[in-house]
């Protein structure tokens, strides 16, 4: 099973972009262009979201015969669940004070 740190940032941003839009198909575009200061390459993205469905972290239904709607599959749910699991423990501990006087 792939792990949150094997995939590339543009993967892991991918995953956050769908679990913030999964139910507006139109949405993945424009959360990534917000994110993004340069265009994103459309061959990139549909590669990365390709690697996704192999991956089973996200599954690609067809809304259209020209749109797609990607949703997260339970492992991808999963993965992104860890990470912020993570990312709140470490906020949450204390912080060493750095360069101050110290007495």
């Amino acid at each position: 099973m792939t792990t949150y740190y094997e995939l590339t940032g543009f993967q892991r941003d991918l995953l956050e972009a769908i679990a913030g839009v999964d139910d507006e198909p139109y949405g993945l575009a424009l959360y990534l262009d917000e994110r993004y200061a340069d265009p994103i390459n459309h061959s990139r993205l549909y590669q990365n979201l390709d690697q996704l469905a192999e991956l089973d972290l996200i599954t690609r239904d067809e809304l259209d015969a020209r749109t797609n709607v990607y949703t997260l599959t339970d492992a991808g749910r999963q993965e992104l669940q860890q990470q912020a699991d993570t990312l709140a423990s470490l906020c949450e501990r204390p912080r060493p004070v750095v360069g101050g006087d110290q007495q």
